[in-house]
């Protein structure tokens, strides 16, 4: 059966779009929430307001009902096709394209594709891999081009190389043929503000919609105590909502619900295309929220008067308002907006540089790279036929893939997977974010520290590198696929005998779309 895909003709008409989330369940909890999740969608289905239902993957845990299963009951409920979140965590390349294959099969044609965050209860033996989302748009527009693709962007980093890395992927993801972005969740309007500046000074063509969650206090508790990566909540906006939640549960639940409203109505005046509320289950709560923002709009047709019922709605019991940044936050422009069309490329941040040990690593790394793998060297002329030699016997092949990790594992990180990216990426390896991202970062980050609380994002490190020496670009340009079915083996082999997959640059030319390159 054909469905209507309400959400492409909002994003093609300029019509704002809500969805409603639905949250898969355990599977252990039974059979009830899919009934429940029908009856919201035959609900949403029947409100012209509304533009379909979107649904998580794995966000509880692995052992969830199928996404694609539940978009098969939403769609079938609601008449409309669904937004499919599609997420790479714990997932091999041929299984993440599996997914992405059985629900194009199905008609379900809207697909937000995402990494994924930190899986807490591996499933399978070794390390988890994630099957990053960069690869996974360009994926999912080789099976059908006409499926229309969101992303993930978090404009809401407040340190130089963790803001910077977010824009640099959300133009790669563009460029992979993402054909609209859905943000993180904030309270930081500025930021939400900042996001749309960027893409006008760009002159990126492309439609964002805004996560909002509802700020209830049991989201604020997790979410100030640092339970959500990536998100963060001022003690000022916590303070805040402490102090609603005393005045009992039904007027702080008010209160809740028209801070959220207020979001909602702020960033359609800021320009966005829609929104997508987490928080928000049930048909009956989005109604509610929508007849808020509706009554709102009443009152608020002008930036400026929202600008001022904004500041009075988060305001605390002693007059100061509420700030929602972390003190010395970084914002990428100041108060006046830039002009559309005035910028090529992502504006100086700051005076971050990469430390005297990252920058002789990357000169030592390079000068090797030249020696031994540059066509036409003399190193590379030298090494390949020595390399096939070596190759052509077992106990070779075992001795040249131990020399390879014992040359690279202290230096790099290596992990033997067969596709070594280095070249691409300033000789940072990717293995060593814990997620193996080669395409850029997640949104896990938290004040420059990875996701995973024990290092400093690596990606930080190839920014760092790249903005010294003048490829800022190749994070926006270079797209690098994933290891497939080569981990175990000799990089410098299948590197010589030209087995690797190819490693493309995308360009957002005239018009921004964009245009492939080699």
């Amino acid at each position: 059966m054909a469905y209507r895909n309400a959400i492409r003709e909002g994003l093609r008409d300029s019509q704002f779009l809500y969805t409603l989330e639905h949250v898969p369940a355990l599977l252990s909890d039974g059979s009830k929430a899919l009934d429940e999740l029908a009856r919201n969608a035959e609900r949403v289905g029947s409100d012209p307001r509304m533009r379909g239902v979107n649904i998580g993957d794995r966000v509880k845990s692995t052992a969830c009902f199928s996404t694609v299963e539940c978009g098969k009951i939403a769609a079938e409920a609601s008449g409309l096709v669904p937004l499919l979140h599609l997420a790479g965590k714990d997932r091999l390349p041929h299984e993440a394209t599996g997914v992405i294959r059985s629900a194009l099969d199905a008609g379900l044609c809207n697909l937000l594709l995402v990494t994924g965050d930190r899986i807490m209860e591996p499933t399978r033996p070794g390390r988890t891999r994630y099957h990053e989302s960069v690869v996974a748009i360009q994926d999912a527009k080789s099976m059908d081009r006409d499926c229309t693709v969101a992303t993930a962007m978090s404009p809401f980093k407040y340190r130089e190389e963790e803001l910077a890395n977010q824009y640099l992927k959300m133009v790669k993801k563009i460029g992979a043929g993402a054909n609209y972005i859905i943000t993180n969740c904030s309270w930081d309007m500025r930021k939400f503000e900042e996001l749309i500046w960027y893409r006008d000074a760009r002159g990126f063509d492309i439609p964002i919609v805004a996560n909002l969650l509802l700020p209830s206090i049991g989201w604020a508790r997790g979410i100030h105590s640092g339970r959500l990566p990536g998100v963060y909540m001022s003690d000022s906006l916590f303070a805040l909502i402490s102090e609603e939640y005393k005045t009992g549960k039904e007027a702080a639940r008010a209160l809740y619900h028209q801070r959220l409203a207020m979001q909602v109505v702020g960033v359609k005046l800021m320009g966005y295309a829609g929104v997508q509320l987490s928080g928000v289950e049930t048909y009956e709560a989005l109604s509610e929220i929508i007849d808020r923002v509706e009554t709102l709009e009443q009152t608020i047709a002008s930036r400026d008067a929202w600008d001022q019922a904004w500041a009075d709605l988060n305001r605390l019991p002693d007059g100061r308002t509420v700030t929602f940044n972390p003190p010395g936050g970084l914002y990428m422009f100041g108060r006046e907006r830039p002009a559309p069309g005035s910028l090529d490329a992502l504006p100086d941040l700051g005076g971050t540089a990469p430390s005297s040990e990252e920058m002789a690593q990357y000169r030592r790394m390079s000068r090797i790279h030249q020696v031994m793998f540059d066509p036409g060297a003399i190193g590379a002329k030298a090494l390949r036929p020595l390399m096939r030699a070596v190759n052509s016997t077992e106990p070779g092949k075992r001795a040249l893939l131990k020399f390879e990790h014992m040359a690279k594992s202290a230096a790099l990180g290596c992990e033997t997977c067969g596709f070594c990216r280095i070249e691409h990426l300033n000789y940072v390896c990717p293995e060593t974010c814990p997620k193996g991202l080669a395409n850029g970062p997640c949104s896990g980050t938290d004040d420059n520290v990875c996701e995973f609380k024990d290092r400093e994002c690596v990606h930080n490190r190839k920014y760092r590198l790249a903005k010294a020496t003048g490829r800022l670009r190749d994070l926006e340009e270079v797209l690098v696929p994933a290891v497939d079915g080569t981990r175990g083996t000799s990089s410098w082999i299948n590197y010589y005998e030209g087995t690797n997959p190819k490693v493309v640059r995308v360009k957002i030319g005239a018009g921004k779309k964009p245009k492939p390159e080699q």
